[in-house]
């Protein structure tokens, strides 16, 4: 048993584009997530085809008037029933709450002259109902949720003009909440822009036969606006703290071959610390050089912008954790993970997705991330997809409360060891759509939600046994 400080943020989170819904209520423009498909004949096991966005599946998407091919369009009606699930969260009685505005809501173009107010009166519902039950709102300005013109007019985040037309939507949104909401991420899993190009950069995987390269380019655009975006957020409220977000893939390496100990080091450099480093240290690595080398890559980075992005770094290290994984010789043995493929470990189980469950590589993370960093941590996404069917009882789902216990512990260990955390928050509050299969089976939720992968079904909620569970937690801080 651990005890967890009073002090710690404890919640769930989600995303705008796989719980909302209402594609094209109150003027809302079409986003690059709502143009992802279901494919009922996807294996499970190998999903990173899937992922690839090409010009033919494009311009299948765009033929589309809103069927249930494209889940994203209509996700789990979180935009009708924001209400009553802000009240679920009080009563499992979180103290806060993660999800994101959907840039669609308030540019539904991404550059208009001027915000959609019926987008943004949206978010001013949703926030207000949190602050009524003291519930802190941790918002991401950008959650794969590139307005598609974006794409189709300006190439994606290759172009650097999206800079201010990023700048220009999250100025609207920090000036609009900059007395509501003190935690911000400018960009989740910044580090997607390498492995998930068209959800992390706006750019088809097929577009170029450098796509790497490509990917390099507009993730430093990104990165420039994330230094941008904080400089402006401080002008508007000193208070504020801005958080970075990592999809962190910790590698082991798969014996003690010194070749393969190089080999999982500098794996973790390209997957993990090259963000990191960015973000917070504010200067590219030596290693992200050489590899700009290696492209043929000439970002002519300005002295002004190596400026901004030395001054205005993150305040607080965020970042995702699901699994792990092994750096291997064996790329016959590789199973799915997040955003990446990876070696299989011998000695961890995995879910139905092939993703390995590793709580004690949270804590050996959370030190490594500290000791590089010396700043708080957040973990903003925890959780495991489990396939769960519903029945007349309650689903007892408690693989997901022994993945979130085992995972919470070493969270309280990595403190225990001089970790400074702020918070906790689990993916995901209710089942909602799967960001990379888009599908609605693949369930990580404390809710379940009536919904098959057709778009079939109530959309009532149904709390499981882990909700009652970690609201248990959440009261007595006890795990």
């Amino acid at each position: 048993m651990k005890k967890l400080s009073n002090e710690l943020l404890l919640g769930c989170s989600i995303s705008a584009n796989q719980a909302e819904g209402s594609f094209d209520v109150d003027g809302k423009g079409l986003s690059i997530a709502e143009l992802r498909r279901y494919n009922p004949n996807l294996d499970r096991k190998d999903i990173n085809t899937e992922r690839k966005m090409t010009k033919e599946k494009l311009e299948e998407a765009l033929k589309d008037d809103g069927t249930y091919v494209y889940p994203k369009k209509f996700g789990v009606d979180f935009f009708n029933r924001y209400k009553e699930d802000v009240k679920l969260i009080a009563d499992m009685k979180n103290n806060c709450f993660r999800t994101s505005i959907a840039w669609t809501r308030i540019f539904p173009n991404g550059d208009e002259a001027e915000p959609n107010e019926k987008g943004l009166k949206f978010y001013d519902n949703l926030i207000d109902e949190l602050i009524k039950y003291k519930i802190e709102p941790i918002i991401t300005i950008s959650h794969y949720e590139m307005p598609y013109n974006l794409v189709e007019k300006y190439g994606g985040w290759k172009n650097p003009m999206l800079i201010d037309l990023y700048l220009k939507f999250a100025k609207t949104v920090l000036e609009r909440y900059k007395d509501k909401v003190k935690y911000w991420v400018p960009f989740n899993e910044i580090n997607a822009a390498n492995y998930s190009v068209w959800a992390g950069a706006g750019l088809r995987d097929d577009e170029h036969p450098q796509i790497l390269g490509l990917s390099m380019i507009a993730l430093h655009n990104i990165f420039l606006a994330n230094a941008k975006v904080i400089k402006i957020g401080r002008g508007i409220n000193s208070n504020f703290l801005f958080g970075s977000m990592v999809a962190t893939m910790l590698s082991y390496y798969e014996n003690a071959d010194p070749s393969l100990v190089l080999k999982a080091e500098k794996d973790q450099q390209l997957k993990i610390y090259s963000f990191f480093d960015v973000l917070h240290r504010g200067e590219y690595p030596k290693y992200t050089l050489n590899l700009f080398k290696k492209f043929n890559l000439d970002l002519k980075i300005s002295d002004e912008d190596k400026k901004i992005m030395k001054e205005n770094t993150c305040d607080f290290v965020g970042f995702s954790y699901y699994m792990s994984g092994v750096v291997t010789e064996n790329e016959g043995g590789l199973t799915e993970g997040n955003l990446a493929k990876t070696g299989k470990n011998k000695y961890l189980k995995e879910n139905e997705w092939g993703w390995q469950i590793d709580p004690v590589g949270l804590r050996i993370l959370m030190n490594r991330l500290y000791d590089r960093y010396q700043k708080p941590l957040f973990i903003l996404e925890n959780g495991v997809g489990f396939d769960e069917k519903p029945s007349d009882e309650q689903i007892k789902d408690d693989y997901r409360i022994e993945y979130i216990k085992d995972h919470l512990q070493q969270m309280q260990c990595a403190i225990e060891d001089g970790v400074e955390c702020i918070g906790y928050t689990a993916w995901s509050l209710m089942d909602i759509i799967s960001h990379g299969t888009s599908e609605m089976t693949k369930r990580y939720g404390f809710i379940y939600v009536d919904q098959d992968n057709y778009g079939n079904g109530t959309k009532d909620r149904t709390i499981k046994k882990s909700y009652e569970w970690f609201k248990k937690v959440c009261e007595t801080r006890e795990v």
